[in-house]
């Protein structure tokens, strides 16, 4: 019997690593925010496997985040478009082309669980809803389901949440709200670092650690 989890393409969109986490250039350097990156993609990637996701797609970065992807079991392709909205969209048509709902998940949720993953699944009761996590600031969205054919555009960005509820109203598509801390607490600026390292002490070293001991 095919599960739901079979039926899902999980999608997370990266760039490469010297792009990476720009915002925070002025409190890490360069390779602490590779490291960063590299440790988030890790336990993103884990999270999804542990949801017994069959097929994760990694879309873009460069040569390590390409090499951490394979080493995990899933599939690295390289950009699908010309900026972040356009790549998922091509990837989730890409997806519906296998016959899959398409599942984004955003690379970098430090917190991430098979739980939280499970929980998106549930509330698209089998596909039937498109799914929506919040991210717990900024009105952004850190997590999409989009059913195998829906055309939901992604908007990702700056209050997205709010421009994918009123997208999937003009689809006449039902839309389900799957709010948890795992998907909510995503990583950008110095104020989140500051709180994810009070939640999780030597959070910073741990997932350096964590992705080079993977590789080994």
């Amino acid at each position: 019997m095919v599960t739901d989890a079979q039926n899902i393409i999980a999608i997370i969109p990266m760039k490469p690593l010297s792009q990476g986490k720009s915002r925070l250039s002025q409190d890490l350097t360069a390779e602490q925010r590779a490291d960063l990156v590299l440790g988030m993609l890790r336990r993103v990637i884990l999270a999804i496997n542990g949801a017994n996701v069959d097929t994760v797609w990694v879309v873009g970065g460069d040569e390590r985040v390409q090499e951490l992807a394979r080493s995990l079991g899933a599939m690295w392709l390289e950009e699908l478009g010309t900026d972040l909205n356009d790549t998922l969209k091509r990837a989730f048509d890409l997806a519906f082309e296998h016959g899959k709902s398409a599942l984004f998940v955003a690379g970098d949720l430090p917190f991430l669980k098979p739980a939280d993953i499970h929980s998106m699944m549930q509330a698209s009761r089998r596909q039937g809803n498109v799914t929506l996590g919040p991210a717990r600031r900024d009105g952004g969205t850190n997590s999409i389901l989009v059913p195998l054919g829906v055309p939901l555009e992604p908007e990702l960005g700056q209050a997205s949440f709010m421009k994918h509820l009123t997208q999937a109203a003009r689809l006449e598509t039902s839309v389900a709200i799957n709010s948890s801390q795992g998907i909510g607490f995503d990583l950008d600026v110095v104020d989140d670092l500051e709180t994810l390292q009070h939640m999780e002490p030597g959070l910073l070293d741990r997932l350096a650690e964590e992705w080079k001991s993977g590789l080994i």
